[in-house]
């Protein structure tokens, strides 16, 4: 177990400390000195009807947003009903969304050709065959989208025609297992669908029954079969997972276990073996925490990540030749006290420079510079104001 901190830069999240460690810039901002980058766009998708008690703002679909490391709101795509997570095509030109419908009710998913700044539906939405989709991945050859149903514990494969539009599932698998927590583990919740390196498998973080399930996918018909599935550990409720650039490494979030296990991953026959944790918190700290979505720079030396409860985004230092975790920093993502901005998710530009975080009940999005020599995190102006947002799409 790797449980590293560097204590000269962890923050303090103390009643008091949170609000003086946050080093808010108010008003307009830049980015941090020199030019602004060229502005590109962004989509946030978010709960235009609620989730787990937490408000949406009804209405309201996909945000589109004009992006240059500060944010700026453009306009809306409605007609769709919390759209919670988003993905693109390979070749960047189509968005998906899941629609993850409150009370039980089954899923859908949209396809939207991107057109400029508009999203034009292709063809009408299909069914995801569970309840509560909360992610989806295309595969690299672009032919097939796969969704993971949280609340049901369904697994779906939809195969996408030429144009990027969806068809009906060839393939829905059932997760079966459970945990030991009362309320999150009384049975199956896949949380994301991520295929490996060379497509030729989908790894299954699953939170309700602490292991990841590995699949080899059929890259001809959409067909899955379980290969492995590897325990993280008791009441670790694994969520989030992104590969290294090696290929022979990955690192998933725990939700229940506040931390980030690293894993060897052998490509020849899927294996995945644990071999060191990072806790999320520093020590003497036990909020609600719980990690949610993960990101590695291109060059595999700094991982990103947030935790809800300290409502904080995390840098940590990658060592030990991908093997190991050093917490470097971690910065509230706005100046309210822990447990009132939930950040859902986060997304890292494809320069490594800006790193965004949704913050699902902060109804707000909030942009941070990321400076790669140390991993420090430096608030770039107020947050975007925006409703429920959960999910942050950088195109």
């Amino acid at each position: 177990m790797n449980l590293s901190y560097d204590r000269r830069r962890v923050l303090s999240l103390g009643a008091a400390g949170a609000l003086a460690a946050v080093g808010w810039t108010g008003g307009s901002a830049t980015t941090g000195g020199g030019p602004r980058p060229r502005a590109r766009r962004a989509y946030i998708g978010g709960f235009t009807l609620g989730e787990y008690g937490l408000p949406g703002l009804p209405g309201i679909g996909i945000a589109a947003v004009r992006r240059d490391g500060l944010l700026e709101l453009t306009g809306w795509r409605e007609g769709i009903e919390n759209p919670s997570f988003l993905t693109l095509s390979p070749n960047r030109r189509v968005l998906y969304a899941v629609s993850q419908l409150p009370g039980g009710a089954t899923g859908a998913l949209h396809a939207y050709r991107i057109d400029g700044e508009r999203l034009v539906p292709l063809g009408r939405p299909r069914s995801s065959h569970g309840a509560a989709p909360v992610h989806l991945a295309v595969h690299p050859a672009g032919r097939f989208l796969l969704t993971a149903n949280y609340d049901s514990g369904h697994l779906a494969v939809l195969p996408l025609d030429a144009a990027g539009g969806l068809g009906e599932a060839v393939e829905v698998v059932a997760h079966h297992g459970s945990g030991p927590h009362p309320v999150e583990q009384r049975g199956p919740h896949p949380h994301m669908i991520a295929f490996d390196p060379a497509g030729r498998r989908v790894l299954v973080p699953d939170k309700g029954d602490d292991h990841i399930h590995v699949y080899d996918f059929d890259a001809r018909t959409g067909r899955l079969s379980l290969a492995h599935r590897t325990r993280i550990g008791r009441r670790t409720g694994p969520r989030h997972l992104v590969f290294h650039p090696s290929g022979r490494l990955a690192y998933v979030t725990n939700e229940l276990g506040h931390s980030v296990t690293v894993l060897t991953y052998d490509p020849d026959d899927g294996r995945l073996r644990p071999v060191s944790h990072a806790s999320v918190a520093p020590p003497g700290l036990d909020p609600r925490n719980a990690p949610s979505a993960l990101h590695l720079t291109r060059d595999g030396g700094l991982l990103v990540t947030t935790d809800r409860g300290l409502d904080t985004v995390e840098t940590f230092r990658v060592g030990g030749g991908g093997r190991t975790l050093t917490l470097l920093e971690s910065q509230p993502v706005t100046a309210k006290a822990p447990g009132t901005r939930w950040p859902r998710d986060i997304a890292l530009d494809r320069s490594d420079r800006f790193v965004y975080a949704a913050n699902q009940a902060g109804q707000s999005v909030t942009a941070f510079r990321l400076e790669p020599s140390d991993g420090r995190l430096r608030p770039i102006g107020p947050p975007l104001r925006v409703a429920s947002p959960s999910c942050v799409l950088l195109v």
